[in-house]
C-alpha cells in the first residue's frame, strides 16, 4: 500500500502510543504488505484485498 503523508504521520503516532513495546517494534519493522485497502463509497464500505491472489478479506463488507 502506498500511504499519504498524513496516513504516515498518524500511523506512527498509533504507534507511539501503545503501551505494548514488543507489538510496537513488531509493528515498527513492517515494510511492505501483500494487502490493498478497498474504500467503497459508505464510511463502514472497508475491505483488504490480497494482491497475491486477489481474493478480499471480508464477502460482505456492509
Amino acid at each position: 500500500m502506498i500511504f499519504t503523508p498524513t496516513q504516515k504521520e498518524l500511523f506512527n503516532k498509533n504507534i507511539e502510543a501503545l503501551s505494548n513495546i514488543l507489538l510496537k517494534e513488531s509493528l515498527k519493522e513492517i515494510k511492505s504488505s501483500k494487502f490493498e485497502l478497498i474504500l467503497g463509497k459508505d464510511n463502514l464500505d472497508i475491505n483488504l484485498k490480497d494482491t497475491s491472489d486477489n481474493t478480499f478479506l471480508y464477502e460482505n463488507v456492509i
